[in-house]
C-alpha cells in the first residue's frame, strides 16, 4: 500500500428543519482548528495551503453520510471478537499471574473476550520471543482460550 493511511476529516454535518441534510468537508494539509460559534456558525482557521472544501447534499443525513464515506473511504468492521471486553495490563510478571487473572475473570463472571499480552511476556523485550522461564506454556494456554472462545492478543513494541 502506498498511501497515507493517517489523516484528519474536518467534516460537519448538519439536519435542516426540513430533514434535508448537508455536510461539509474542508480538506488541507496545513495545520487547522474548526470552532463552532453561538450563532450558529462554523469557522474554519488555517495557516496556509490549498484549500479542497467538499460539499455533500441530500435529503436526509443517511445520503449525505454515504457520499461523504464514498468520498473518503468506507469504514472498517473489526471481527466480532474486537467489539468485545478485552484486559490489557502490563506488568502480569509470567503465565501463572496471567492464567489466574482469566480464571478469576471467568470465576466471577466479568466478560472477557480478549485477554493481552504485554511485552513482558519477551524474553529481553526482544520481537517475536517468548521469556522461556516465566512465559513457557504460553502457545498452549493461547490454544486453550481460543477453545474457549476467547482471544489472545501480543503487543509488540
Amino acid at each position: 500500500v502506498n498511501k497515507n493511511l493517517y489523516g484528519m476529516h474536518p467534516f460537519y454535518l448538519c439536519v435542516e428543519d426540513d430533514g434535508k441534510a448537508h455536510g461539509v468537508l474542508l480538506l488541507n494539509t496545513n495545520a487547522m482548528e474548526a470552532v463552532l460559534q453561538p450563532t450558529p456558525a462554523l469557522t474554519f482557521r488555517t495557516i496556509g495551503g490549498i484549500l479542497d472544501l467538499y460539499l455533500f447534499l441530500g435529503d436526509g443525513p443517511e445520503q449525505v453520510v454515504q457520499q461523504y464515506t464514498e468520498f473518503v473511504g468506507r469504514p472498517f468492521m473489526p471481527p466480532y471478537w474486537g467489539l468485545g471486553f478485552q484486559l490489557c495490563k502490563w506488568g502480569y510478571g509470567n503465565l501463572s499471574v496471567v492464567k489466574d487473572v482469566v480464571k478469576e475473570m471467568q470465576l466471577y463472571d466479568i466478560p472477557h473476550d480478549v485477554q493481552y499480552g504485554d511485552i513482558d511476556y519477551m524474553e529481553r523485550q526482544m520481537d517475536f520471543t517468548i521469556d522461556p522461564v516465566n512465559y513457557v506454556g504460553l502457545p498452549e494456554f493461547v490454544d486453550e482460550i481460543r477453545r474457549d472462545g476467547m482471544r489472545y492478543v501480543i503487543i509488540l513494541d
